[in-house]
Order: C-alpha cells, then sequence, then structure tokens
C-alpha cells in the first residue's frame, strides 16, 4: 500500500486504487486539499477557483476531484508540471570597492549627490568604476 500522507502517493491512489481510497481518513484528505485543488486549476480552472472559497470542507472538495479522476484511467501527464530552475549567478571574486576619498572626488568634480551616484552604480557601473579607478591611481600619484 502506498503512503497516503505524501502527496503524489496520495494522487496515484485517488486516480488508480479505488479500494485504497476508500480507506483514506478524511483528515489525510483535507491535508492535502492545497495542492490537489492547485494540482487541478490546470485543466480546470473554473472549479478550481469555486473549490477554494473560504469555509469550504477541504475533504469534501477532495472527493468531488476524485469524481473527476474517475474520468481518467491513469495519472494524467498534467499533473505533472515541470517548473524552471532558477539561474545560478556568476560569483566575481574581485569586485572593485571605491575608497571614500574617490568617491568625494567623484562627487566634487561631476557636481552630483548621492542619489545621482547611486543612480550611476546601478545603470553605469563599468563606467563608473573605470572613473573612480583613474580618481584613485591620480590620488596615488600625488
Amino acid at each position: 500500500m502506498l503512503d497516503d500522507t505524501k502527496l503524489f502517493d496520495f494522487i496515484k491512489i485517488m486516480f488508480e486504487r479505488p479500494k485504497e481510497w476508500k480507506l483514506i481518513k478524511q483528515h489525510t484528505k483535507k491535508r492535502h486539499t492545497f495542492m490537489i485543488n492547485r494540482f487541478f486549476a490546470i485543466k480546470f480552472p473554473d472549479n478550481a477557483n469555486l473549490f477554494n472559497l473560504n469555509g469550504i470542507e477541504g475533504a469534501n472538495v477532495i472527493d468531488s476531484w476524485y469524481l473527476v479522476a474517475q474520468r481518467f484511467k491513469g495519472v494524467p501527464s498534467w499533473i505533472y508540471t515541470k517548473t524552471k530552475k532558477s539561474k545560478k549567478e556568476t560569483v566575481t571574486k574581485e569586485k572593485y570597492i571605491p575608497s571614500d576619498d574617490a568617491i568625494r572626488v567623484y562627487l566634487e568634480r561631476n557636481q552630483i549627490g548621492k542619489r545621482e551616484f547611486k543612480e550611476l552604480q546601478a545603470f553605469a557601473p563599468d563606467q563608473l568604476n573605470a572613473d573612480l579607478q583613474m580618481i584613485e591611481n591620480s590620488m596615488r600619484v600625488y
């Protein structure tokens, strides 16, 4: 027997094993209400929206979805949806951190404030870093 406390085992029982379905407790059905409703919303969005009302008994919602599940011979492929993996950010080992003196000189030379400086950091970081490095190099000479 599959473990009915695990979501995908519960789904397999729901679609393929009617004898085991009769043995599942109301509490267990209620436990999986949200995810089952979410899965069925892929194919039946209007029905899922109506079942999403506050105060409706979760076990009865699952029993209603069980009636729909009886139309299928097995677990349909739309239950198992793929998700996109997030892209890993490349870690730069050497990130340039300008000195406070270089920032002060840059602000005075260009007659801008901290707000504009932050905008430059966001929208033109390469040019800003190049300018700041040039200022730091000239400060070392003197």
